[in-house]
């Protein structure tokens, strides 16, 4: 692909996307061609992926093939190129791809960069269109937009009413994912309940967030640890710590150990319950299996189980572990930020 070959268009386009699509999936990572063998000025890819999105991003130019863009866009997503990405679809002409699917990947884009009021925003013009006033059959944008509500905690009466018209829209279609609109609007009712002055109100809406939470346990039939977490937490909120307890052990198990938030959940309804010797042994458990950049939050809630058994000495030194661990990775994440900008894709 380095020399000018006597092919048409169309032959060398095949040939571009079935090795592109080659480097992507065939689960083998070459190595880069010796120096010997590269020409005079030409960009070397470092890896895989890299080279396979250089390929896609040139197709994506001179095709009209419309799986180009879905190709490029799991590289990217691979590579967290998620405004490349953006940008990409962007500059897509409208033929290429259709308006539905162009506001949901870039919502999507923008979700992953953090970017989750811009998210917002693109999901309500799309359902607020003209052609889709009913909200008719956009599950997956009616969730997205719901989620990223309930997860910021913003614009929560909008967040109900996203997640309420997913619900009526399932008529039966898949459990799981009713499961998961059921979830969510149990813990944007709850974050709603909070706000509210009214205290039988208050109660009311508890009420509806308990059982909108407890319906999407039900309707999953294995246990989804997003469902577990925000049921273990709504119980912990209202001091039903036993049952608490159950749900941030089983969120343990579901999680096999690899997240550090459920032994914090823990730690935590343990040491609700004045079982601090019993937290902290959690925390220890945690500490052990976890890396060494992720133990900043089991550190800071270990030393707050300390204060509460008024082991001040022992605090003092939890927290200054966790300071000096704070200072390199501060550190490092700086110089990854420098390096990031120093090799970000030449070919953008």
């Amino acid at each position: 692909m380095l020399y000018h070959w006597n092919l048409d268009t169309e032959s060398t386009a095949r040939i571009q996307k079935e090795f592109a699509l080659f480097l992507l999936y065939s689960g083998y990572e070459a190595d880069s061609p010796p120096l010997r063998s590269q020409l005079d000025g030409s960009f070397v890819p470092r890896n895989n992926i890299e080279e396979a999105v250089l390929l896609l991003l040139i197709l994506l130019r001179n095709s009209k093939d419309r799986s180009i863009i879905h190709h490029l866009s799991f590289a990217l997503s691979v590579c967290g190129e998620f405004m490349t990405l953006a940008q990409q679809v962007e500059e897509l002409l409208p033929e290429t791809m259709e308006r539905r699917e162009r506001y949901y990947t870039l919502a999507l884009c923008y979700c992953g960069e953090g970017e989750h009021i811009v998210a917002l925003d693109l999901l309500r013009n799309f359902l607020k269109n003209r052609e889709n006033s009913v909200y008719s059959d956009c599950i997956e944008e009616l969730l997205l937009a719901s989620k990223i509500c309930a997860d910021n905690k913003v614009c929560i009466e909008d967040g109900i009413k996203f997640s309420t018209k997913a619900i009526s829209q399932m008529h039966g279609k898949c459990n799981q994912i009713e499961a998961i609109a059921n979830c969510l609007l149990g813990v944007l009712l709850s974050a709603k309940s909070k706000s509210v002055t009214s205290e039988s109100e208050k109660v009311l809406i508890q009420s509806q967030a308990f059982s909108a939470l407890r319906a999407s346990e039900k309707l999953m039939k294995e246990n989804d640890p997003y469902i577990v977490l925000n049921l273990c937490l709504e119980y912990a909120e209202h001091r039903k710590l036993r049952v608490a307890y159950d749900h941030a052990k089983k969120l343990i198990k579901l999680e096999g150990g690899s997240s550090i938030s459920g032994y914090i959940l823990l730690a935590r309804i343990l040491s609700a319950q004045k079982k601090f010797v019993d937290a902290e042994i959690v925390i220890d458990a945690a500490l052990d299996q976890s890396g060494k950049w992720d133990q900043g939050e089991l550190l800071r809630t270990k030393a707050k189980i300390q204060i509460a058994q008024g082991r001040l000495k022992n605090a003092i030194e939890t927290y200054t572990f966790f300071l000096a661990i704070l200072q390199v990775h501060n550190k490092n994440l700086g110089t990854a930020n420098k390096v990031m900008k120093v090799h970000c894709f030449l070919y953008m």
